[in-house]
């Protein structure tokens, strides 16, 4: 799996939607970045990201 992944990919590798992958780039609250207009998301750290939140 690639680190860093467009939107779409994200979502599939994720379980969750365009939108929330989205919205949460635009907020910085999904650790990204941004090359031109394509957000490309860090899996790995979104997903340690949401695990540290679960166990909190």
């Amino acid at each position: 799996m690639a680190p860093f992944q467009k939107i779409a990919d994200a979502c599939k590798a994720t379980g969750l939607s365009q939108y929330y992958l989205r919205k949460g780039c635009r907020d910085g609250t999904i650790p990204h970045i941004k090359s031109g207009g394509v957000y490309y998301i860090n899996v790995p750290a979104f997903m340690e990201k949401l695990n540290k939140q679960k166990r909190a």
